[in-house]
């Protein structure tokens, strides 16, 4: 006899298409899923009054909440015919970066469910309004262990992931090879510069991806090693990309100190890894053959390069393959 699918409702951003990743791998897990994610980050004010609301109710009634109304009611529309047409609650409902919903649905989404459980993906201190919503949770996950310790006690500390049915071992990398995609930002120039001319320097080939809306950037910011894309990389092709290289390249950019995608898909995928976030080093995956931090290590570029892949225990390498991250986070 064949046994009943456990149902979840998924609620997330669309941005980078990684939620169809999410949904495409749950339902292989065995789980049925009700998709209420939206594309949230396609919102625009429909004229200046609107804009001039949420500024007011933002700054002076301290309403943190009421773009996020606007945005919902323009762009959530499909998310309450579904949460409407459901008969009986789900066993559980996920929502990763719960702050992009409002109040009141996340009050529907709870009456339609067994176990609501949250996933902030992002730092406490960049969405500070969610910390308003904490108590609607029957668990409240964090990235970043520090907003765990300092903000509230019902923060429970957990880590990105990696989807490892992504993986494939007969993918010869290309040696000295170094990956990144990111949002190009002028801020942001400095950094990435350097690092191409540190990568270049060291007889490295930089194959670094940045997305930017402006069609002609100045002559400033181009440089060998750089290809500017029009439109983000789907979260599959980035992966793929990943894969045929060598080394992967994370910038911590924001008031955060939690470790992005990037360092479990190195991590996963068996490749090293370049970062500027020192807290890569409390984690229990670190090899300094592996990770090399910059502005932070007492070895040259080129020394890591020359140093051998060390093989981490399987054990530890499953424990962030997204399959175990799940039922971790929906069973804890």
């Amino acid at each position: 006899m064949e046994s009943v699918k456990k149902r979840i409702i998924l609620g997330m951003p669309r941005t980078f298409s990684i939620y169809k990743v999410l949904i495409s791998r749950l339902d292989q897990l065995g789980f049925e899923v009700i998709d209420i994610s939206y594309d949230d980050d396609v919102f625009k004010y429909r004229n200046f009054w609107d804009r001039l609301v949420n500024l007011y109710r933002k700054t002076v009634l301290k309403d943190k909440g009421y773009k996020n109304r606007l945005k919902f009611k323009a762009l959530g529309e499909n998310v309450m015919r579904r949460l409407q047409t459901m008969k009986h609650p789900t066993d559980y409902c996920l929502l990763i970066r719960p702050d992009i919903y409002p109040e009141e649905i996340i009050d529907q989404i709870k009456s339609k469910t067994n176990k609501l459980i949250a996933y902030q993906w992002d730092g406490i201190d960049r969405y500070p309004a969610v910390k308003r919503l904490v108590s609607k949770f029957d668990r409240f996950f964090v990235f970043d262990r520090k907003d765990a310790n300092r903000e509230d006690d019902r923060f429970i500390p957990t880590t990105n992931f990696y989807f490892g049915h992504f993986n494939r071992r007969e993918v010869i990398p290309k040696k000295s090879s170094f990956f990144f995609v990111g949002t190009f930002m002028k801020v942001r120039w400095s950094q990435t510069k350097d690092a191409v001319d540190l990568i270049v320097q060291n007889s490295g080939t930089p194959n670094f991806y940045l997305y930017t809306g402006e069609r002609d950037l100045p002559s400033e910011y181009q440089l060998a090693g750089i290809t500017y894309i029009s439109s983000p990389l789907a979260y599959e092709e980035n992966i793929h990309l990943a894969l045929q290289n060598e080394i992967l390249v994370d910038f911590l950019v924001d008031a955060h100190s939690g470790l992005s995608f990037r360092v479990f898909e190195a991590i996963g995928y068996s490749r090293k890894l370049i970062t500027n976030n020192n807290e890569v080093k409390s984690y229990d995956f670190y090899h300094p053959n592996n990770i090399y931090v910059l502005d932070n290590d007492e070895r040259t570029l080129g020394e890591f390069l020359n140093a051998p892949y060390a093989e981490i225990h399987p054990e530890i390498v499953d424990r962030y393959n997204f399959d175990n991250w799940i039922f971790r986070i929906l069973e804890n």
